[in-house]
């Protein structure tokens, strides 16, 4: 609420004359006129990005419990994600829990070396964390670095999940080394971007 007083007379100086006090009111009423008014600050003056920033802030609290909560679908994508980042995450089941996916995903190793197939289910839930980052950065209001290392940290856990699932010695033995190479390319490159949005 702006409370506006109505204008007050100047004091009139000690060593005026009759003169300069009848001036004094009629400039004290063009003064009052010419004055800029001031703007109420709560109409009209935020941007509507600033208005609707917090409809997508990030949620209070730990932001890793939270990426995971997104990435084993304990908790729903964000309202308008499918807007925003044009796709709908969808669920699958596995024997370690319920994933989310990114069905444009996949496992980016360079010239495709190594089990890029079979590590594709746990690169399209890497992939969506990392969207999930790419959203809330969008938004105006960053994770924080405990969601990109929640969403790295799954990403190795699902690795190792597939190595171990897997029949034969020989064969464990080889996806674990993939997978610890495929883990650590990845956590590099994390603590290159300061574990902020990709």
């Amino acid at each position: 609420m702006l409370v506006r007083n109505s204008p007050v007379s100047p004091r009139r100086p000690v060593n005026s004359t009759p003169e300069t006090s009848a001036e004094a009111p009629s400039q004290a009423v063009a003064q009052a006129q010419t004055r800029p008014v001031s703007q109420d600050t709560f109409t009209g003056a935020a941007s509507a990005l600033q208005r609707t920033a917090k409809v997508g802030a990030a949620p209070a609290g730990n932001h890793g419990t939270l990426m995971r909560e997104y990435l084993t679908g304990a908790r729903p994508p964000p309202a308008d994600f499918e807007q925003v980042m044009g796709y709908k995450p969808f669920a699958i089941q596995t024997k370690h829990g319920q994933r989310m996916q990114d069905p444009h995903g996949s496992a980016s190793a360079p010239g495709k070396i190594g089990p890029d197939k079979e590590f594709d289910p746990a690169a399209k839930t890497h992939d969506y964390g990392y969207d999930l980052l790419r959203y809330y950065a969008k938004k105006g209001t960053p994770l924080g670095p405990e969601a990109r290392k929640a969403a790295d940290a799954l990403f190795r856990e699902d690795l190792f999940h597939y190595a171990n699932d897997q029949k034969g010695l020989g064969n464990r033995i080889k996806f674990k080394a993939w997978a610890q190479i495929y883990a650590t390319a990845v956590e590099l490159n994390s603590r290159v971007q300061n574990h902020g949005p990709p």
